[in-house]
């Protein structure tokens, strides 16, 4: 039978899933659900540290105006790496690179009542996949290992709920993005750069409609990429005694024509997220 999702304590968070276009963001409660709809603010990841900090400001204090006297327990935010998530720093210079540095922390502080309730941040891809194995789609597995899949390979084991990053049963740190598969970095092969090259689409969604509608090459394409991606987990799947894959990111809208390979390569089941955008968030808030 399925164990009910994992409750979070009474209060709610703010929750932030900071992106490279958009800062997705909404106030978490006990449920856990999100409360209300989630707010998109576009942001600029080139524009100057005061803009980016001041823009992160707006959006908690925006939702600090929502609490409608509901207790704060925190705020949590998930960004991409590099981030030095205990201190709030920023180490990014690919995008906001004028946050190089940075304690973003410290903008967010400063838009909530005092006594600040504590702010904890966590990496992107892991909080997508911590949300999912507490709150969704892994809730009957103690012991699982989430990708995403998108411009690029992300993942985080997760065991009772929790994100394991360093130790044997780790292998890697949680972090797979930069193990190699044949003769590349798995980045290269399981991304959306990766998938477009094996199929000779540019559009991933037009290629997926073109499988639906029977083209042998297109499913061949899709079904190899499962297969390889089958393969290149396996070895993770056994070490960490993994129960269950989940497969989140922009690449598992298409995930129908590459599932049932990817899931034919494993030892355990293959299975798309159900949170949808919410997965990062109630994964930003979860240990507040």
């Amino acid at each position: 039978m399925r164990r009910a999702p994992l409750k979070l304590p009474a209060g709610v968070v703010i929750a932030l899933d900071v992106g490279g276009t958009s800062v997705k963001s909404g106030l978490v409660d006990a449920s856990p659900a999100v409360v209300g709809p989630v707010r998109q603010t576009p942001v600029d990841s080139g524009a100057s540290a005061e803009e980016l900090l001041a823009l992160f400001h707006r959006v908690v204090a925006g939702h600090v105006a929502e609490l409608e006297g509901r207790a704060l327990r925190g705020v949590g935010a998930a960004f991409p790496n590099p981030f030095d998530y205990g201190r709030g720093v920023s180490l990014m210079r690919h995008k906001y690179a004028a946050l190089y540095g940075a304690d973003v922390g410290a903008a967010m502080r400063a838009a909530l009542p005092d006594p600040a309730p504590p702010i904890a941040f966590r990496n992107d891809a892991e909080a997508a996949v911590v949300g999912e194995a507490r709150f969704g789609a892994g809730t009957p597995f103690r012991r699982v290992i989430g990708v995403t899949l998108g411009t690029g390979l992300g993942a985080c084991f997760v065991a009772d709920g929790r994100a394991v990053r360093a130790g044997p049963e780790a292998t890697v740190g949680g972090e797979l993005w930069d193990q190699p598969f044949q003769g590349a970095q798995a980045d290269d092969w399981f991304s959306i750069r990766g998938l477009q090259a094996r199929l000779g689409a540019d559009d991933i969604r037009a290629a997926a409609g073109r499988a639906a509608g029977g083209d042998a090459a297109m499913r061949a394409g899709f079904a190899s990429f499962g297969d390889d991606l089958g393969r290149f987990l396996a070895p993770y799947v056994a070490q960490f005694r993994a129960e269950a894959l989940l497969v989140l990111g922009g690449l598992a809208g298409a995930g129908a024509h590459f599932l049932p390979a990817l899931g034919a390569a494993l030892p355990v089941p293959a299975l798309p997220g159900e949170r949808g955008a919410h997965a990062a968030l109630l994964g930003a808030a979860a240990d507040l």
